[in-house]
């Protein structure tokens, strides 16, 4: 990338396993003061390398126990199915979502209380994408080993 360098690189490794490192502590782990740290981190987020900060919390934690990977395969996807992605993202469940190749376009990842409200919710993406939707496919994850570059403890056993 452009105006990126190692540095940069290694910096961004660093904050994508620990957002909540302070800056001193980074510029000592990157052999930079702590002022040139936050230029770079400050850069970093203009450029678009940093997109923000979040908790990654156990859904589970919030109520909910079930976790699926919904895929969405559209008989035409262009431009116009794109708001309807927007308000899908806008949905509590939705973790993720992206576009994507293959003979699905879309993956959702989204998290539900208990099967039927997961049955709602694919009810309601058929209501919301009607006959454009061709097929859709819902899977359970039945663990996850790791999430937003956390490693589960038993994924080291591997």
């Amino acid at each position: 990338m452009p105006g990126i360098d190692e540095k940069d690189r290694e910096i961004l490794r660093i904050i994508r396993e620990n957002g909540r490192i302070t800056l001193t502590e980074l510029g000592k782990l990157v052999g930079l003061s702590p002022a040139s740290v936050k230029n770079r981190v400050e850069k970093l987020k203009r450029l678009g390398a940093i997109k923000g900060y979040a908790t990654v919390v156990d859904t589970a934690f919030l109520g909910h126990f079930v976790r699926a990977l919904i895929e969405l395969k559209f008989r035409h996807f262009d431009e116009g199915v794109r708001p309807y992605l927007k308000r899908v993202v806008g949905f509590d469940n939705v973790e993720f979502l992206y576009v994507k190749t293959g003979d699905y376009q879309v993956l959702i990842k989204a998290s539900f209380r208990d099967t039927d409200e997961l049955r709602v919710f694919l009810e309601r993406l058929k209501a919301i994408f009607g006959r454009n939707l061709e097929f859709m496919e819902a899977n359970l994850v039945v663990e996850e080993l790791k999430n937003c570059w956390l490693a589960d403890e038993d994924a080291s056993r591997l």
